[in-house]
């Protein structure tokens, strides 16, 4: 059941972004996981300010394509720590932002306020 407004989703999105951004630097993490979660952040910014939603600079990708993205980047996040080995604290956040994000992506409306489709 998709019940969660696009408007509220947008907000989530860069919020995630910048923590997903901000953890490495918090936990003072090195090396590539520190790269792949600063890469994971800045990949939710973009897709969001190009999706065609509320809060979308560009509107050029449709919202449910932006939800297969966001699954994609919670899946990411969950495997993200087996494969660059972070440290504890690191796993024990990337493991609820994944999944959150596949959960936003399953109850997010697929239909913003205001655009064409």
């Amino acid at each position: 059941m998709r019940f969660l407004p696009t408007r509220f989703h947008a907000v989530l999105d860069y919020l995630v972004g910048l923590i997903v951004i901000a953890l490495p630097i918090a936990l003072q993490m090195e090396g590539a996981g520190f790269v792949a979660l600063i890469d994971l952040g800045l990949f939710v910014i973009v897709y969001s300010l190009l999706t065609d939603y509320e809060l979308g600079a560009v509107h050029f990708l449709r919202i449910r394509f932006h939800l297969v993205l966001d699954a994609a980047f919670g899946f990411a996040m969950l495997i993200a720590p087996l494969i660059f080995d972070f440290p504890p604290a690191a796993r024990w956040t990337a493991y609820p932002i994944g999944i959150l994000s596949i959960v936003l992506s399953l109850t997010t409306r697929t239909r913003a306020l205001g655009t064409a489709s």
